[in-house]
């Protein structure tokens, strides 16, 4: 199998401030993630973890690797089969502190029944 090896174009940031996210989504450089993260899985601790609320999940981060690329943290919010009222269920920060805090950002505006407010 061979891969196409063009070089990034911006897409996935395209008409936002960064990452796809308007500028008053951005993670602060300052916060911190609030719930309770644990390894995935036990018998092989590493850059896998679960945030929790309480005995809840809200979802999962985890580090790829690319060749040539960025570090990229990737989330995916726990699919409970609940409207997803505009939220994304999956993406990428810069650093496991930014995608926790994605994730809890994203977990606690559903739990809410915050609607996603996005300005063209």
């Amino acid at each position: 199998m061979e891969f196409d090896r063009k070089p990034y174009d911006g897409s996935l940031t395209a008409q936002s401030d960064y990452n796809g996210w308007k500028s008053w989504e951005v993670i602060a450089s300052g916060e911190r993630p609030s719930g309770k993260w644990r390894h995935a899985w036990k018998e092989k601790p590493g850059d896998d973890f679960i945030g929790f609320d309480g005995e809840t999940c809200m979802g999962r981060i985890f580090k790829i690797e690319f060749t040539d690329a960025d570090e990229r943290w990737y989330w995916l919010i726990s699919a409970d089969g609940s409207p997803r009222l505009g939220w994304p269920a999956a993406g990428y920060e810069a650093s496991a502190r930014s995608a926790a805090c994605r994730v809890e950002r994203i977990y606690f505006a559903l739990v809410k029944g915050e609607e996603r407010i996005v300005y063209g």
